[in-house]
């Protein structure tokens, strides 16, 4: 959803919304300055950004913003080990293969500990 979006595109997206029930609130994008929309889930948006968080203190804004990391540490770990598993099922690799198999080692602990750390997030939440 990111990207470059024209202002027609964002109005039709916040009519949509409206539509289907969302309620716009009082509160910006901070990345756009578009208002905010709340699903009837209580999932708020941004009609240019798509899920956003709404924080309330410093201490949430960091935990937010760590998860976010986490994600995208995990996605690209992820990408990452897929993409050395293509590499490595080519058949002609005889000497590629060891170098592959130490990034996919390290990217599998990239990974592994991405997933740790999330969980452990978790488990303090509750």
């Amino acid at each position: 959803m990111v990207g470059v979006v024209r202002r027609d595109e964002v109005v039709k997206r916040m009519s949509e919304l409206l539509r289907s029930g969302a309620v716009m609130l009082d509160i910006a994008c901070p990345l756009c300055g578009t208002p905010l929309f709340r699903l009837r889930s209580g999932e708020v948006v941004c009609p240019v950004h798509g899920s956003v968080k709404v924080v309330k203190s410093d201490s949430e804004a960091v935990e937010v913003r760590s998860q976010v990391v986490l994600d995208r540490l995990e996605s690209l770990a992820t990408d990452r080990i897929s993409r050395i598993m293509e590499a490595m099922s080519k058949e002609d690799l005889e000497d590629e293969e060891i170098k592959l198999l130490g990034y996919l080692e390290k990217w599998l602990e990239v990974l592994e500990r991405a997933r740790r750390l999330k969980q452990v997030a978790k488990e303090e939440k509750k």
